[in-house]
């Protein structure tokens, strides 16, 4: 069987809930004070069987301004609006607030239900309501819709209404259950021998027994990885229910307590709340102009908040206009991309309520934004708004930076399934604008993102190199710390590898350096180096001190060790000990001759190196020491032998 949401709208008393028994039989108002009061506070819900396979579930929301709010969570997910007027009034301003709200969140299907005819006995002056009638709903998408003239209480016209919702039910096109699941809870209580039920529309995707979700916003994460314990669908249980059907949702292992409208449920660990949105938004006429920095109240599925209003583009909304905007919300709120929001002021307007506009989300969890990048996020959103899903992926995937995000993640950005969001995945590495750089926790990256810090890399680069033209490259942990304090070892060895590869970066050890970068020395910078190199030749193994020689040379200590440590890498000199650097060929000879002694008399005294070396004890302990280390030889007491010969 078939189901589809239909909800009420129209001004207070017009007989919305009268209508609903009418329909249904059940009594929609079920709290004391809206039977004392005669008048709808809260959601109520019924349903009714339209036939052809077909059932209804019915919202019937408040028509006082007082309950807007109420009534903007009510039409979260309807398919088709019942817009009630009663046939002694006609138009009222709650009328055309309902009409404004449901043309913003982009309902268009619907069916007006001329209501309390019994109260009126001129046929003429019925004629004059529908004309009325017609002249209020040009331009909105109730312009053709039918007009059934009704009354509850005789029951006159009912049977009429059932055939043309179900002839108008049947035009409604099917929710995609490929999509992220994604209900708003309208409803949470107990009920015992049950626990949690909480009650919803489903809007997008598939729920099952067991699955596991989270109900968000859930800033304690007291409320994630919970288990569907139950499924109902008009009072009859269900092992999956689909999108487009009113659910009852019985959770297990969460307490009624933190639970409440204004919650969504869905899959677990696809989704967080954010308190930031960017969208499409639509001032109603009448209303006041918008401008940048206006508050208002922020409706996105059943939940309400206070919002700060930033206009992208342009400094004023004229009424009736259309433009970019970005939500600033003072409390979380969970939404999808694609999802319609409602905008209301503190002030009602002239004949219309307080609703100032809405429109259409098109980025959650939006990344912070330059203001000299506006023409560039401008023409980011038309893509939003008018582009393929393969072009969506590309921007979420900028979004995400070197985060990256997985299928799941990305479904839930883009409002669609995760079979297709794969599908579209696949062809966009096809054709290199996408990477999947880590298969384990399924994650894919941009490949802009990586161009970027390519390019990053390279003046990072070269600004090291033209700050220290006499190192050879930049140690490694230092770009990746450079280049971002969060970026991951795998994607950082990513980027290298793919720019060795292009052959733009040399990695040499644990040090880069751009591929185009060479150590050269001025002419000043190159006399003191051969002054330097001139003074270790001289002093052979008795090397002077690095603040010695840079006296003999009459330059900064700094410098002279920057030169030091230059003939180091260029392996002119040798590193001993400390501050101790000889010449290499001379300590090649040094070790030969040494190695040569050792395979002949099989060991050497320290009185004996002392007097192959030709220096003091100062530097010929660290030279035999050396030795010791680069396991040329091994020390046993008072003598040395060859470090072969120990493990024989």
């Amino acid at each position: 069987m078939r189901s589809i949401v239909i909800g009420t709208a129209g001004h207070i008393d017009h007989g919305k809930t009268s209508l609903v028994k009418a329909l249904t039989g059940t009594d929609t108002d079920r709290l004391k004070e809206e039977k004392s009061r005669g008048i709808t506070i809260e959601l109520g819900f019924a349903h009714l069987d339209l036939g052809e396979g077909l059932r209804a579930g019915i919202v019937d929301v408040p028509g006082h301004e007082r309950f807007i709010k109420n009534m903007v969570a009510g039409t979260s997910g309807i398919d088709l609006v019942l817009m009630v007027i009663a046939a002694d009034e006609g138009v009222m301003p709650q009328t055309r607030e309902h009409l404004d709200i449901c043309n913003l969140l982009g309902i268009e299907h619907g069916v007006v239900v001329l209501t309390k005819t019994d109260m009126v006995d001129d046929a003429e002056w019925l004629t004059l309501v529908e004309e009325e009638l017609r002249n209020e709903l040009t331009q909105t998408f109730l312009e053709n819709s039918p007009i059934v003239r009704v009354s509850s209480k005789t029951g006159e016209g009912i049977d009429k209404l059932i055939e043309v919702l179900g002839q108008a039910a049947l035009k409604i096109e099917q929710r995609s259950s490929d999509a992220p699941a994604y209900l708003a809870i309208d409803r949470a209580f107990s009920m015992k021998g049950f626990g949690t039920v909480i009650t919803g529309t489903l809007v997008a995707g598939i729920f099952r027994i067991e699955d596991a979700v989270d109900i968000l916003p859930d800033p304690k994460k007291r409320a994630r990885n919970l288990k569907i314990r139950g499924l109902q669908v008009h009072g009859l249980d269900q092992l999956q229910v689909q999108a487009g059907q009113r659910l009852a949702v019985n959770l297990a292992g969460v307490e009624r307590s933190i639970l409440s409208r204004g919650q969504v449920l869905v899959q677990a660990n696809t989704l967080e709340a954010g308190h930031e949105f960017e969208g499409s938004l639509q001032l109603v006429k009448g209303a006041k102009p918008i401008r940048i920095r206006t508050r208002a109240i922020f409706h996105a599925g059943t939940a309400r908040t206070e919002a700060r209003v930033d206009l992208i583009g342009s400094q004023v909304l004229e009424p009736g206009g259309q433009a970019y905007a970005r939500f600033l919300c003072s409390d979380p709120v969970a939404a999808l991309p694609g999802q319609q929001f409602i905008l209301r002021g503190f002030t009602p307007i002239k004949k219309r309520g307080t609703t100032l506009g809405g429109g259409k989300i098109m980025t959650i969890l939006p990344p912070r934004r330059r203001r000299k990048e506006r023409d560039l996020l401008i023409k980011e959103l038309e893509t939003l708004k008018h582009g393929k899903l393969d072009e969506h992926l590309v921007i979420l995937l900028e979004h995400a930076s070197t985060a990256g995000l997985n299928i799941p993640g990305l479904s839930m950005r883009s409002g669609v399934g995760t079979k297709t969001v794969g599908r579209e995945l696949d062809k966009l590495m096809a054709t290199k604008q996408v990477i999947k750089y880590d298969r384990e926790k399924g994650r894919y990256l941009a490949a802009i993102v990586l161009s970027n810090l390519a390019k990053k890399a390279q003046v990072l680069l070269t600004t090291f190199h033209e700050q220290n033209s006499m190192l050879p490259g930049m140690p490694l942990e230092q770009l990746r710390t450079t280049l971002s304090k969060d970026l991951e070892q795998r994607l950082f060895k990513l980027l290298i590898d793919s720019q060795v590869r292009a052959q733009a970066l040399v990695q040499q050890g644990d040090v880069i350096r751009l591929a185009s970068h060479r150590v050269l020395l001025d002419e000043a910078k190159s006399k003191i180096e051969q002054a330097v190199r001139n003074i270790y030749e001289e002093t052979g193994f008795a090397p002077l001190r690095v603040t010695q020689i840079a006296e003999r040379v009459k330059q900064p200590d700094a410098e002279v060790l920057d030169l030091v440590h230059h003939l180091t890498r260029t392996g002119f000199i040798t590193h001993v000990s400390g501050d101790m650097y000889v010449p290499t060929a001379a300590l090649d000879k040094l070790r030969r001759r040494l190695i040569d002694h050792l395979s002949e008399h099989k060991e050497i005294s320290t009185q004996d190196f002392k007097s192959m070396v030709g220096a003091s004890r100062k530097h010929v302990i660290p030279l035999a020491e050396f030795f010791d280390q680069e396991k040329t030889t091994i020390r046993r007491g008072q003598i040395r032998i060859l470090r072969k010969q120990s493990s024989g």
